[in-house]
């Protein structure tokens, strides 16, 4: 006669027999709150779900259908009605308050940075840049990175340089990469911090030999050497 399994079931062996009615007991005990935890689960999907449909969908087109006149002023560079609106359409301010959540208000935020950059207002465009926050690969760096140049002209350099290298490390691409590389090197290079500054003008030389600053960041990056880079 064979013997039975528990009998012939080495030291450390696994019983499953006895883990699934563990298991199914740990079940019946909590079956209320899990039953109750899916519930709530699923309850909370469909609020995100009818969310997106019902609100957050029709205020991005929204967005999307009023933003395009400030757009327009910008691109002929009638800043203050890009900026303000006009007595039929609102401008970058307005969409960026009204529908901040959505792409377009996003964006909103970015031209309205562009536009106090231009005008000198440092302190405003970093706020607006700072708001920018967009799904674009390029313009979520650019927006990290032009809060470096209003720190830079906020007399911020070190925080300027930090921006400058995040901007450069997010998406590796042949525009904003060495634009920031060598943006961070020059700030970098001009506080004395000369190993910082090798290391940005070298990372371009490097890695985007083509550019036409590879050259003149190779002699960035020796000059920064021999002064103890």
């Amino acid at each position: 006669m064979s013997k039975k399994p528990t009998e012939t079931a080495k030291q450390g062996d696994i019983d499953l027999g006895e883990v699934y009615t563990r298991t199914e007991l740990a079940l019946e005990k909590n079956k209320k709150p899990i039953t109750y935890g899916a519930i709530g689960l699923l309850v909370l999907v469909a609020l995100v779900l009818g969310y997106q449909k019902g609100i957050a969908e029709p205020r991005a087109k929204e967005a999307a259908d009023l933003i395009w006149k400030a757009q327009y002023y910008f691109e002929v560079d009638s800043l203050d009605k890009a900026l303000n609106g006009d007595d039929q359409w609102p401008g970058f301010l307005t969409v960026a308050a009204d529908f901040g959540s959505t792409p377009s208000g996003e964006l909103a935020h970015y031209y309205a940075g562009a536009i106090y950059m231009q005008k000198g207002d440092y302190e405003q465009a970093l706020s607006h840049f700072k708001e920018a926050d967009l799904k674009d690969d390029v313009l979520s760096v650019m927006a990290i990175g032009n809060q470096g140049d209003a720190l830079v002209e906020l007399g911020r350099a070190d925080e300027a340089a930090k921006l400058f290298e995040k901007a450069a490390g997010m998406a590796k691409n042949d525009f904003t990469t060495p634009m920031y590389l060598m943006k961070a090197g020059i700030v970098r290079q001009q506080a004395g911090e000369w190993k910082a500054a090798k290391n940005s003008f070298k990372r371009l030389a490097d890695e985007f030999p083509l550019h036409p600053d590879a050259s003149i960041a190779r002699k960035y990056a020796g000059h920064a050497e021999a002064m103890g880079g």
